[in-house]
């Protein structure tokens, strides 16, 4: 699968601010003790909300009686292209030089509609003009290991590996339209899910005792179970150190997956994309 573009331009954004920042020269002329907290506590918590925009082409061909002619939910159905959602981000540092990170969010999307065109899926026909309820689900939870491999008092930078727990699915449900008249109700569905291994590089640099800058990219190209392709997630932003021990942060989150699914009822590809703001309120001790 190719990246498109815009995703590598968006990575190489994250990279090359990462990069750039590995050694930066202090502007500011605070005690050494005078780092933020994301830099010397052991534990912190984002709690928050994601504003992406999403795009969703999810096809469908396992089991249609017409299986070159695939199910695109995004354009089929028209689903809305913008989620807003709870978020979690979760950090622990141990030992001298180990991080463990987490991050876990969810949304899902679905509208009722009626039909422009015949819906062949299983053994069911949503025929044209049927009432149907159809939406998609996803959620994604990402643990990271990570390592520092070049650090300061002021800047942390590492590399280490992961896994993301993906689950994905689609469906469509409604009274149907028989054949020779009347109706009836049908659903089908698909859905995957899937530990996706991944390699990753983190950063964080203390600009002053209440602001942080902190950047991440993890990356996997991989063919594991039913599932085979790419994905690229990334996060760059700055946290505000409000009171001790709790502050507030702007990030801005990139989630790329881009794959093929080799499932029994579920032979296709799907190409998501989630990107915008992230806000939170932060805790760390």
């Amino acid at each position: 699968m190719m990246h498109s573009s815009k995703t590598k331009y968006s990575l190489g954004v994250v990279l090359f601010s990462m990069l750039f920042a590995v050694e930066p020269q202090s502007l500011w002329a605070e005690e050494q003790n005078d780092i933020h907290p994301y830099l010397t506590e052991k534990f912190f918590v984002d709690l928050g909300a994601y504003f992406p925009d999403r795009k969703v082409q999810l096809q469908v061909d396992g089991t249609l009686t017409a299986p070159n002619e695939p199910i695109n939910f995004e354009t089929e159905f028209g689903l809305d292209k913008s989620d807003q959602t709870f978020s979690l981000n979760f950090g622990w540092r141990f030992g001298e030089k180990w991080e463990l990170g987490a991050q876990y969010f969810e949304v899902s999307g679905g509208r009722d509609t009626v039909l422009e065109e015949d819906i062949e899926w299983g053994n069911v026909v949503f025929e044209q003009g049927s009432t149907a309820l159809v939406g998609t689900d996803f959620s994604i939870l990402r643990i990271f290991f990570g390592r520092e491999i070049k650090s300061s008092e002021r800047y942390r930078f590492g590399i280490g590996a992961g896994f993301h727990w993906l689950e994905m699915g689609a469906s469509i449900e409604g009274d149907i339209i028989i054949a020779g008249g009347g109706n009836r109700f049908a659903s089908e569905s698909v859905s995957i899910s899937a530990p996706l291994p991944n390699l990753g590089v983190w950063y964080m640099y203390s600009m002053s005792p209440n602001w942080a800058f902190k950047a991440r990219v993890d990356w996997l190209d991989v063919d594991v179970g039913d599932y085979a392709g790419s994905l690229l997630n990334a996060s760059i932003g700055v946290n505000y150190q409000i009171v001790e021990h709790v502050g507030v942060g702007l990030n801005y989150n990139y989630l790329d997956l881009d794959g093929s699914v080799q499932k029994s009822n579920w032979r296709g590809d799907l190409e998501i994309s989630y990107e915008g703001p992230y806000v939170d309120l932060s805790i760390y001790w």
